[in-house]
């Protein structure tokens, strides 16, 4: 599938790898928006639940949405590929330590040096600039719609293109805040070298 062709950045739309896997289960490919309500269908048949057809065409990419989606819908969506929660879908995505590629697909903080920045872009219009410290840890830089604020330091042992920003802990303001798990629904859809 590549719902790829068609235009715009749509908010919230579902990681790639997520809609690889629908597609998988589905058995058929997600080309048009018709396409949608046999998926609908089969995630009736399979889940008991509706999702309906419409908010399915959102997180596929195929119109433009206006608002997040329900926690009810991505949890459908995981319950669909097997998982109870949408949260359990995205720990199955947690990147695992491997870096094969000269592309910039993944950060892994092994391969990284001290003053390194980068930029992270993901889904709807949301991007930060980081600095790598050392030790796995970040400083922001500069932030746009995002969780992260600029001077946040946040530890992370590696960066995946497609997959959620698993924070392990920020420190705001000399204070540690916890967890942070940002681009939940869309995955990180871009990593830049700033040079």
């Amino acid at each position: 599938m590549t719902s790829t062709h068609v235009c715009g950045l749509f908010l919230d739309m579902l990681s790639e790898l997520i809609k690889k896997r629908i597609i998988e289960k589905l058995g058929q490919p997600i080309r048009y928006p018709k396409d949608c309500n046999a998926l609908a269908e089969d995630i009736y048949t399979k889940c008991k639940n509706r999702v309906s057809s419409s908010t399915l065409r959102r997180l596929l990419g195929f119109i433009k949405g206006d608002t997040s989606p329900r926690q009810h819908s991505l949890d459908l969506i995981a319950n669909y590929l097997g998982h109870e929660s949408y949260d359990e879908l995205l720990e199955t995505l947690a990147p695992q330590s491997k870096d094969t590629s000269p592309k910039i697909t993944e950060l892994n903080t092994k391969n990284l040096r001290k003053g390194d920045k980068f930029e992270l872009a993901y889904k709807p219009d949301k991007n930060v600039i980081v600095q790598y410290l050392g030790k796995s840890e970040f400083k922001v830089l500069s932030s746009r719609n995002s969780q992260l604020l600029p001077d946040d330091i946040f530890k992370v042992h590696q960066v995946s293109l497609h997959h959620p920003l698993f924070i392990l802990q920020i420190t705001r303001k000399g204070e540690q805040t916890g967890k942070l798990v940002e681009a939940k629904v869309s995955g990180i859809t871009d990593i830049r070298k700033i040079i």
